[in-house]
């Protein structure tokens, strides 16, 4: 079976949300579309992700149909979806849709506009997920089975059940098959388990059927983010302060080696894409990963993927041995995605002859961290500890919200900067009873160290501070808070901060 021929229109349609519900906020994924509410159950006060598609008319959906099947007949089956078939789908449906358009003279340019947009998302899309994969605030997507809300994972709101429901196993079995001929791969009740990559760098793990499932077929997707998560959203969402991610700003202006510790889920990644935006352009950066999630707005920056071995063991490719390449290309700044093993010894030998480094930890305090990095398999010398200049915690958390109702967040509780081996200073706390940061920077070793490699006094990097602080509020304030934007306006700020302050914060436009 071809991708084609696994792409169909699915019978079902969004569910409606019941009246009582009342809308928590809204935002567009495919303008004018379809949009996303989140939406609120007054009674129990849980949360829904409504996926609001605009809906066609019977004359349009009648047309679509016509063009669907026409669409059907002329595209040549393809075994993936490549550029190049990408291409040549677009091409036909635009050529049909002329065609219709002379049969249709009456029909609006806006029923035309709807038509196409249903016809790309079924064809070149994820069909009735597609709204979900271009939210850029979704982490996962999954199904567990036919007659089940699909669930999402939301940077904000965490695991909400979606209006989106396969109702037969027929049309949840076609979608799974749909989503194996997209990635290129085969699935049967004869091969039942799928672990494939996506177009657009999502990771799909599938069952199909009742082979080994026994509610029916099932899926879980990880998202790969065009647009991840910024540092003005961490900011946005009170993750962070605006005080302490100018802290941070400095931080990797300066190439302070910095750790990011966490429980799995807590958002280390995510923080660490954040960070690593605010680098300096001019550096050389190399990123080391076992699946490929970071996406850095730098030109000079290398990415290196782990492999697997091969069936009898041969050819693995491991974060140890991209590590000591790594070293071949004279970084300026290594980041590694997480350090579990070995590779973490050939890192701090790397950051001790000079080169700077990022990673991720799984840690719940610094303590642990240490430990975790000086017992085996890591075996880090009590010496090396000293070369991280700082280590930061960050936690799911509960809130309560305005009305007493408990809600989940994500918040950097802790950030510590390393003296010795045993010695560590607190820099800032989140205080949860006030849901409010207390930053301490008067002893700051980090701007001790800045103010040796620079000659700048701490009272002038005290005021550098306060400057790059009221460029991120002012990018949250103007809704400036996208990866395009923040990136755009780093890089701005590093080649002409005076400029940058001026079209800005201080005379810049008003919110979008």
């Amino acid at each position: 079976m071809s991708f084609v021929e696994a792409t169909r229109v699915l019978s079902h349609e969004l569910l409606s949300v019941k009246k009582g519900y009342r809308i928590v906020e809204t935002y567009p994924v495919v303008e004018p579309f379809a949009s996303i509410n989140i939406v609120e159950d007054e009674v129990t006060g849980k949360l829904f992700y409504e996926v609001y598609e605009i809906s066609l008319t019977n004359e349009e959906k009648e047309i679509y149909k016509q063009i669907y099947e026409h669409m059907m007949w002329e595209i040549k089956p393809i075994a993936t979806l490549s550029g190049d078939a990408i291409e040549e789908i677009r091409g036909t449906a635009r050529r049909i849709m002329s065609l219709f358009q002379i049969r249709f003279p009456r029909t609006p340019s806006l029923s035309w506009s709807k038509i196409n947009y249903y016809i790309e998302r079924d064809f070149l899309g994820y069909g009735i997920l597609d709204p979900v994969f271009r939210d850029r605030y979704i982490e996962d997507i999954s199904c567990n089975g036919p007659g089940k809300p699909i669930y999402v994972w939301h940077r904000k709101y965490e695991s909400l059940p979606t209006n989106v429901v396969f109702k037969t196993e027929e049309e949840l079995d076609e979608y799974v098959l749909k989503l194996a001929h997209m990635a290129g791969k085969h699935i049967s009740v004869a091969h039942p388990v799928l672990d494939a990559i996506l177009p657009g760098g999502h990771r799909v793990a599938a069952t199909y059927s009742k082979e080994v499932s026994t509610s029916g077929s099932s899926f879980t997707i990880r998202k790969f983010s065009e647009s991840p998560i910024t540092i003005a959203d961490m900011i946005n969402f009170g993750t962070i302060s605006s005080e302490l991610a100018a802290y941070f700003w400095l931080a990797m202006d300066y190439k302070m080696t910095t750790l990011v510790l966490g429980v799995t889920g807590a958002g280390k990644t995510s923080t660490l894409n954040a960070l690593a935006t605010l680098l300096r352009p001019t550096y050389k950066v190399v990123t080391i990963e076992d699946t490929p999630e970071l996406r850095l707005p730098l030109e000079n920056w290398v990415q290196l993927v782990s492999r697997p071995s091969y069936l009898g063991g041969a050819g693995e490719i491991s974060l140890y041995q991209l590590v000591r390449v790594s070293l071949r290309y004279r970084p300026d700044v290594i980041i590694v995605g997480e350090v579990r093993g070995d590779e973490a010894y050939v890192l701090f030998q790397s950051i001790a002859t000079g080169h700077s480094g990022i990673t991720t930890l799984h840690a719940e305090s610094i303590d642990a961290a240490v430990k975790r990095l000086t017992s085996p398999p890591m075996n880090i010398p009590p010496s090396y500890i000293p070369l991280v200049n700082i280590a930061l915690l960050i936690r799911r958390v509960t809130l309560v919200d305005e009305r007493g109702r408990l809600r989940p967040a994500r918040r950097i509780t802790n950030v510590w900067e390393v003296k010795d081996f045993g010695e560590y200073e607190e820099v800032a706390r989140w205080d949860p009873a006030k849901n409010r940061f207390n930053v301490r920077l008067d002893s700051s070793l980090v701007l001790s160290k800045i103010t040796d490699l620079t000659g700048k006094t701490r009272e002038e990097l005290l005021e550098e501070l306060v400057r790059r602080k009221m460029l991120l509020e002012w990018l949250v304030a103007t809704r400036r808070t996208t990866y395009k934007d923040v990136a755009t306006w780093i890089q701005k700020y590093y080649l002409d901060p005076v400029r940058t302050l001026r079209e800005g914060p201080l005379y810049g436009s008003t919110p979008k």
